[in-house]
């Protein structure tokens, strides 16, 4: 059976602090949660929530901007590899405290004037870094391409750019994390690209396409999309990353076939 996450920075808003988020989403039937940017949040009171309400991290997504802020990837910058580290010692501190399945990395637009001829050596050297450290923890580094209609100039945008990376860097701690919302655009073919990968992916987001709702909103037949993913074994977690239509409880009835 599959299980659940629910991202809080974009679910549960009714509720203005996002540590009493963690409460509604296990309260709704998530067994874990997930923040696109957990370093505003005391890591303390973040890890006590999460253990209140009895639910796990899904992933914690490193910090893509410079002084563990978002903003270009200093992931993919020549010369900001002091910076690629600060961010990475900030993410490994929550890591260790949440314990999630793994830490994100999205391949973001490089700084302006940064070519991806320029960006991809220093990214690669980054992502050795990042997965000899996180290992050192017991934490994989799952790295995500985007669809770059949304992030004009991504580095890495289909799934098969990300095994390229995997493949050329050839570290056992280095694996995916796959968008559906981002591969539907950009690749197609989803249920047929996660199972020749399925080894290598280490969390799954969901949103429907074009809007970024709840499954059932717009054009991707989730219904086959989940019951492939539940045929092939998967087994970590599917993160509900969309932005309801409405409040977020009442646009849970996709996963009621689910729980």
């Amino acid at each position: 059976m599959l299980k659940f996450s629910a991202n809080l920075t974009m679910m549960f808003t009714h509720i203005a602090n996002p540590l009493d988020r963690i409460q509604a989403a296990a309260d709704a039937g998530f067994g874990a949660v997930e923040f696109i940017f957990v370093y505003d949040m005391p890591m303390e009171e973040l890890s006590a929530a999460i253990d209140k309400a009895a639910v796990q991290s899904s992933i914690v997504n490193i910090a893509v901007g410079e002084g563990v802020s978002m903003g270009p990837l200093v992931a993919a910058a020549p010369g900001k590899e002091e910076a690629f580290q600060e961010n990475l010692e900030a993410a490994k501190k929550y890591c260790r405290r949440l314990q999630p399945v793994g830490m994100v990395v999205p391949a973001f637009t490089p700084p302006k004037g940064v070519s991806q001829a320029d960006a991809m050596p220093v990214f690669k050297e980054n992502m050795k870094r990042a997965a000899d450290e996180l290992g050192d923890i017991g934490i994989k580094v799952l790295i995500e391409a985007l669809n770059p209609g949304i992030r004009p100039n991504s580095i890495l945008t289909t799934t098969e750019d990300v095994k390229a990376v995997l493949d050329e860097i050839n570290h056992p701690n280095l694996g995916i994390e796959y968008d559906a919302f981002h591969m539907y655009v950009t690749e197609g073919n989803m249920i047929e690209t996660i199972e020749r990968h399925l080894n290598l992916i280490g969390n799954i987001q969901i949103a429907d396409a074009p809007n970024r709702g709840e499954p059932g909103s717009g054009e991707i037949d989730y219904d086959a999309f989940l019951t492939a993913l539940d045929r092939m074994g998967y087994e970590n977690w599917v993160a509900c990353e969309y932005e309801p239509t409405g409040e977020t409880l009442a646009t849970l009835g996709w996963m009621d076939g689910w729980k």
